[in-house]
């Protein structure tokens, strides 16, 4: 965050020639700057409150007597939901104030955070299950609210560094995904599960409070433009690159629920440096990402996307070994350790720009910019984070039920290159549009928007 006031944001304000991608003239540089932090904040405690769970649920559950399977079940609930309601989300952002909206659900997971603390008191185990999945559905359903409000508002005040500020609140994301287990297992040995929960509400109702003051409303309403999200579905070009966001956090997820079991098995290891591998492959997206945006912005973001499609794959060969690289690598702790390094650096080159590359794709093929399509292009984006994770940890098991990591890993590696054709190619037929377009129109560069004729 400081990396983005210093070097961007608090540069000379630029005036836009294209009048659909102006700046929001009615806010300041300080309630721009105020609100985007704030927005990351909201977004890190939403995520922080779906992994608090993971590193006690399982184990709090065993104590009473509940299945390892329903377990899974309930911590699965949140992204699920996050999946339903994003699309209803960019819906509901053309008729509400966003500001009102943000606070709402900040203030349903407070009351939802303190609830849940109560849980432990209920001495029967179904409906102490019923009133967790009730609870955490509505925590779903409230994060994926302030998902889709929070990208929204991010795009409408800084529309010039689309990639950079998408790569900071996903940044925020996963820090809250890498540290809260962590935390949330020191709660649960300090003071068991009610501490767990009631530490985490109250700091929720802070958020709420400092909120209140420091979030400015950003006009995301539908404008006279109009759009519909049906216009958006039809343009398989325009929704491809959230699929592909998608496809990268499938890689990135599938080896979370394996990894522990692998490294026991294969270096007699236990799941605290299992718990380290993690960290250093989200340090790997949470150190690079803002880095990596910025030259999103400046740079080609075409170049970055297709990139990713292809080191991905291959990336993913090294972190077996796979078997035809076993003379040439062999499996170790260090060797481990960095692939997912280099692995958590390759995933945002795929998802970060896809958000600037879907407003890009839209505007220039359509020739206009409606803040609704803005509004479900967002709403596109922010499900596919939680789609990939959830068909990421569930491939996991079907592939590696009869197959060791090293194999299950090469397999999804190979499978994931036939997304990688459609990649590169998608890229290509892009960069000949582009190519044309730049020849036809005076003041065209590399970044400027591709129009489409050609290819429909």
């Amino acid at each position: 965050l400081l990396y983005t006031i210093k070097f961007e944001f608090c540069k000379p304000e630029t005036k836009m020639d294209n009048s659909e991608m102006k700046l929001d003239t009615d806010l300041s540089r300080l309630q721009k700057i105020s609100t985007f932090i704030l927005i990351n904040v909201a977004l890190f405690v939403s995520y922080a409150l779906y992994t608090l769970p993971v590193a006690f649920l399982p184990i709090y559950n065993l104590n009473r007597g509940i299945s390892t399977t329903t377990t899974g079940l309930i911590v699965a609930c949140v992204p699920l939901c996050y999946i339903i309601v994003c699309p209803i989300a960019g819906k509901l952002l053309d008729k509400f104030n966003t500001k009102r909206m943000l606070l709402l659900t900040t203030g349903i997971l407070a009351v939802v955070t303190y609830a849940s603390s109560a849980l432990g008191l209920i001495a029967s185990n179904i409906l102490f299950i019923a009133l967790l999945v009730l609870l955490r559905l509505i925590q779903g359903a409230s994060g994926g609210m302030i998902d889709v409000i929070s990208f929204a508002m991010t795009a409408k005040i800084y529309p010039n560094n689309i990639a950079l500020t998408t790569s900071i609140v996903e940044t925020s994301l996963n820090l809250a995904v890498a540290v809260t287990p962590f935390l949330g297992g020191i709660l649960y040995e300090a003071g068991g599960f009610y501490l767990s929960f009631v530490v985490t509400a109250s700091a929720v109702l802070l958020l709420l409070i400092v909120s209140t003051f420091g979030i400015s409303d950003v006009d995301c309403k539908r404008d006279e433009a109009g759009g519909n999200l049906t216009e958006v579905l039809k343009e398989a070009m325009v929704w491809f690159p959230a699929w592909h966001s998608a496809a990268c956090m499938i890689l990135f997820n599938f080896y979370i629920p394996i990894l522990a079991p692998y490294v026991e098995s294969a270096f007699n290891a236990g799941p605290a440096f299992a718990g380290f591998a993690l960290l250093i492959n989200t340090a790997g997206i949470c150190i690079t990402a803002p880095i990596l945006g910025h030259a999103m912005d400046k740079l080609n973001p075409y170049l970055f996307f297709a990139s990713s499609a292809f080191l991905l794959p291959v990336c993913y060969w090294f972190l077996g070994p796979a078997p035809f690289l076993a003379n040439i690598i062999s499996a170790s702790k260090l060797q481990l350790v960095v692939v997912l390094g280099v692995i958590g650096v390759l995933v945002p080159l795929g998802c970060y720009p896809g958000l600037l590359i879907m407003f890009d794709v839209y505007q220039v093929k359509f020739h206009k910019m409606p803040q609704s399509v803005k509004n479900y292009i967002t709403a596109i984006y922010c499900a596919s984070f939680p789609l990939g994770g959830c068909i990421g940890s569930a491939l996991s098991g079907v592939v590696t039920e009869k197959n060791d990591f090293s194999l299950g890993t090469t397999y999804v590696s190979f499978a994931f290159l036939a997304e990688t054709i459609l990649v590169v190619w998608w890229c290509g037929a892009v960069y000949r549009a582009k190519q044309r377009i730049i020849k036809d129109q005076e003041g065209c560069t590399e970044t400027t928007p591709i129009l489409f004729h050609s290819m429909t």
